[in-house]
């Protein structure tokens, strides 16, 4: 568990960067800061690990005062990822991950074996290992980061704007393999972005910073978007919070039709294996938007429904294989009986982030 408590940062010119933070970030789970540029999100990570030294307050990691830890040491038991994975360049990459075990002394052997295993964990293949950053692509770069930052097994992990620099797709993909991650690790994650849809996508919890680090609202991802503290919070989150919260909710209940020969002047073409490759009229050929029940969101489900041209959702299994379709009156009224995300209970020390504090 980290926490902080009245930890604060000004500089030496005067400027507040984080005035008197009150924080628990619970072990096992994803805590999100998101906020404006400026708001104190980096600054607040980077207390965590000591690369930013409060000038009030302290941090506590597992109930010690990071400022009486040795500073190495604290940095090779925590896992950081940065925007632009930081990777050494004349490194090849099996190298790069095995940074840290080699730091701690393990001897090459060992530490290889753990960043090729690392890198599968992250989706990468074998021959990945072999190649130097810059033989990587962006994606594949922040992957490398996200690996080297598990290598010695640290129980907490810290990352700031990791997904920021690649483009939407990519992203979207590392956000799954993360998520992925976490449910197969449990880790201790802090993570700062500028972007709302990322922080309720990736937190269990979601703080949602104003200037000098205040805490306008902390909440639960479904929380926040449905009932945001004030305007403030309201405008931060945008217009289109309500569409957001359709990517909290699964899509399973969306009730689905058996596959029919044709959907009015369209038709459903599949491959051999029954998976869908156009929608067809005639000579023309539409792609075929596609939602998995068992994975999906509601939002999914309705971006397919939209965007079909017959009007009809497709759904597929793991395999890829047409299973059924939903029209859209179905998905629109799957969206309206949705079974919404029950909030996370709050706990009395938390209760007072859920508003600004006065005079901090």
């Amino acid at each position: 568990m980290i926490r902080f408590e009245g930890a604060a940062k000004r500089h030496p010119d005067g400027t507040v960067a984080v005035r008197g933070l009150d924080l628990e970030v619970p072990a096992g789970r994803t805590t999100v800061l998101v906020g404006p540029s400026g708001c104190g999100k980096t600054t607040i990570l980077r207390m965590v690990n000591r690369m930013v030294v409060p000038t009030a307050g302290r941090v506590l990691l597992d109930g010690a005062d990071v400022a009486g830890l040795p500073a190495a040491k604290l940095r090779r038991g925590i896992g950081y990822v940065i925007q632009q994975a930081g990777l050494f360049p004349h490194r090849r990459v099996i190298d790069n991950v095995a940074t840290v075990p080699r730091l701690l002394g393990w001897d090459r052997k060992r530490a290889r074996a753990r960043a090729a295993e690392l890198l599968e964990l992250v989706g990468l293949p074998p021959e990945t290992a072999r190649r130097y950053p810059a033989q990587l692509s962006g994606g594949q770069q922040q992957r490398v980061g996200v690996a080297r930052a598990l290598a010695a097994d640290p129980p907490v992990l810290l990352m700031d704007e990791p997904f920021s620099a690649v483009d939407p797709l990519v992203r979207a993909g590392l956000q799954e393999e993360l998520l992925r991650l976490q449910a197969e690790l449990g880790k201790t994650v802090l993570f700062v972005t500028h972007d709302i849809e990322e922080a309720v996508r990736l937190g269990d919890r979601v703080v949602v910073l104003r200037e000098h680090g205040e805490i306008a609202q902390l909440a639960d991802p479904h929380t926040l978007l449905t009932a945001p503290a004030d305007a403030g919070v309201a405008a931060f989150l945008g217009r289109d919070r309500g569409l957001r919260g359709l990517g909290l909710r699964p899509a399973g209940g969306v009730p689905l039709a058996e596959l029919e020969p044709a959907y009015g002047e369209w038709k459903l073409l599949l491959d051999a294996a029954g998976r869908p490759e156009h929608w067809a009229r005639g000579a023309e050929r539409h792609p075929v938007p596609v939602f998995a029940p068992g994975r999906d969101t509601l939002r999914s489900a309705l971006d397919a429904a939209v965007l079909a041209p017959s009007g009809h959702a497709v759904a597929v299994d793991d395999a890829g294989r047409a299973v059924g379709t939903a029209s859209r009156a179905a998905v629109v009224d799957a969206l309206a009986h949705a079974e919404r995300p029950e909030p996370e209970p709050t706990s009395t020390a938390e209760q007072p982030e859920q508003v600004p504090h006065a005079g901090r």
